[in-house]
């Protein structure tokens, strides 16, 4: 009788599958994934002006994993959507204007330490990062000290410059 009890526990302890590998190996796929649409995009012309392709591939060069996300965490309104991407546990909202112009016209009534336009009450649930490089500002939400490094110079390292 031991015996045979013993046994069916072993059979039910081994049965019982450990979630976090088939959910790490699930997310290594997804980021794969955006890896290789990252790639197999066109190049876009060296124009000086970011689009959301070459901040997806500057992103995955400097070894970030990023993927999209659709849970927005709260932001400021602009007026052009933003480009939400997930880092590990941070989200990364990024607007692309159409030139620097159009984005200096948003990003100068921002308070650059909160992120948030000057008098406004603060949308973020955790301290944000802040970036601009010519037609794209940026919001990092989360994340390391490292992780934000990174991102903060995959951007300001800024594009290809046409060639004259």
């Amino acid at each position: 009788m031991r015996w045979s009890l013993l046994l069916a526990l072993c059979v039910v302890a081994c049965r019982t599958e450990d979630p976090r590998p088939v959910q790490a190996a699930r997310a290594r796929n997804g980021v794969e994934a955006v890896a290789q649409d990252a790639r197999a995009m066109p190049r876009a012309v060296a124009n000086g002006r970011w689009d959301q392709g070459q901040l997806t591939q500057r992103l995955v060069n400097a070894g970030l994993a990023p993927r999209p996300d659709d849970s927005l965490p709260a932001h400021p309104s602009y007026p052009v959507p933003p480009v939400a991407l997930r880092l590990g546990k941070a989200h990364l909202l990024a607007w692309i204007f159409a030139d620097s112009l159009a984005r200096r016209a948003v990003s100068s009534t921002v308070d650059t330490l909160n992120a948030i336009p000057r008098g406004k009450a603060n949308a973020w649930a955790e301290p944000p990062m802040f970036v601009m490089h010519n037609n794209l500002m940026a919001v990092m939400v989360g994340g390391g000290e490292r992780q934000r490094e990174r991102v903060r110079l995959a951007i300001e390292a800024g594009l290809a410059s046409p060639r004259r």
